[in-house]
Order: structure tokens, then C-alpha cells, then sequence
């Protein structure tokens, strides 16, 4: 009951969300203007969530529920906190590898190599993409 009613929530957030997306002119695929990447981005989240409805609907009832375990969530809830709050001191380079690395961690990812590398090369990818060919600077 609960998965059908958080299913609505997300059909009402998206269809608000692309009510006021409607303000901004779409433009065309050639041309496109302020508009257009908030209502495709609405749009999308409107399919999304009617699919997840039509979903929820056809599922079969469970009985036997697993109990949710909470820890990850708030391992990954506090690690996000934490990069927010370094992100201004550090640096976007610095902050992105070390939440990068913590999330790996904090997945249970074994070894440390993995994680290291993943991490570096995700963050530098990143940094080279919005720094050197799209030209925005980065906190």
C-alpha cells in the first residue's frame, strides 16, 4: 500500500514539476531554449512514474517483507552531508575523490586499489569535462 502511495506522490511531484516548467519556452530540437531541458526532464519523470504506477498495480501483494536495513543509507546520507560541507574548502577535484571514495568504501568494495582508482579517474574525467570542454569553472 505504501509503494502505491509514494508511486502517486512522484506522479503529483512530476506533474507539478512539469506545470511550472511550462513558463520557460520550449524552442525546437535545433533551437532549443530555457525551456527545453526542464520539460523533457518533467516529461520523463511523468512517463516514469506512470510507469511505476501501472507497475505497482499489477504486482501481486507480498506477504513475507524483508526488513529494510538503514545503515548504507545513512552511511551514504552522512557522507553526502559531509561533501557538501568540504566542497567550498577543498575544492570540487579533492571533495569529488573523497566522497567517491567513501561511497566505494562504504558499499563494502573490497581491497583499496578498486576504489582508489575509480575514484581518481572519475573525479579527474569530471573536472577535465566541465573545466576544458565545457568551460565552467568549479568550486
Amino acid at each position: 500500500m505504501i509503494e502505491k502511495m509514494i508511486s502517486l506522490l512522484f506522479l503529483i511531484g512530476s506533474l507539478t514539476y512539469l506545470y511550472w516548467a511550462q513558463e520557460f519556452t520550449f524552442g525546437t530540437l535545433g533551437s532549443p531554449k530555457s525551456g527545453f531541458l526542464p520539460n523533457l526532464a518533467g516529461f520523463t519523470a511523468l512517463l516514469l512514474s506512470l510507469l511505476l504506477i501501472f507497475r505497482q498495480f499489477r504486482l501481486k501483494k507480498t506477504k513475507n517483507k524483508e526488513a529494510v536495513d538503514w545503515t548504507k543509507f545513512l552511511f551514504i546520507l552522512i557522507g553526502l552531508v559531509f561533501y557538501l560541507m568540504i566542497l567550498n574548502i577543498v575544492g570540487y577535484f579533492i571533495a569529488t575523490f573523497i566522497f567517491l571514495f567513501y561511497l566505494f568504501k562504504a558499499a563494502d568494495t573490497s581491497g583499496w586499489g578498486f576504489p582508489l582508482v575509480v575514484s581518481f579517474c572519475s573525479s579527474a574525467a569530471f573536472h577535465l569535462l566541465f573545466t576544458y570542454y565545457l568551460k565552467v569553472a568549479l568550486p
